[in-house]
């Protein structure tokens, strides 16, 4: 039997990686924050770096194939520790990432639109790219009503996180 692997799903700036670090301690899990993952990979100092360098298509098939790797390796040691994994939020754009994903224990971190903007800007966007090259937190609305539809297909939990100040 393989170690479980627990996968947060939701908006940029909802607290992927904020409460992921955390919950991993406490669990005592192994935490993976994917986009610093491919960052490292690609030899990028963020994730945001490598989506405006090389665009979203190139983007979402380096992040399947971290993804791919990341799973891969949680599995194969039937002794490691439960992973917890912080997801890009876009991760679900993709059909094969969204197939590995189904293999996870997911739980969907949401927050109203108006809080995760607030958290955007405070924390600058520069590291957080639009997809469409404009204004981040604009898009966010958009992102949110094609991305909701994957992030509730994929969970099996909701939780909103929109009062815990994370960034």
């Amino acid at each position: 039997m393989s170690a479980p692997v627990l996968a947060l799903l939701g908006l940029r700036c909802v607290g992927k990686s904020t409460l992921g670090a955390g919950l991993a301690e406490r669990l005592g899990a192994r935490f993976i924050d994917l986009d610093e993952e491919l960052a490292r990979r690609e030899g990028r100092p963020d994730a945001g770096s490598l989506l405006r360098e090389v665009g979203e298509a190139r983007f979402r098939e380096a992040e399947r194939a971290a993804l791919h790797e990341i799973l891969a390796q949680a599995r194969a040691d039937a002794h490691a520790p439960a992973t917890v994994l912080a997801t890009g939020g876009g991760v679900v754009e993709d059909l094969t990432s969204r197939a590995l994903l189904a293999g996870c224990a997911c739980l969907w971190l949401d927050a109203p639109i108006e809080v995760l903007q607030a958290r955007l800007r405070a924390a600058g966007a520069e590291s957080r790219p639009a997809l469409g090259g404009g204004d981040p937190a604009a898009e966010l609305p958009d992102l949110a009503r094609r991305r909701g539809g994957w992030y509730r297909e994929l969970a099996h939990a909701r939780l909103d996180l929109a009062g815990l100040g994370l960034g």
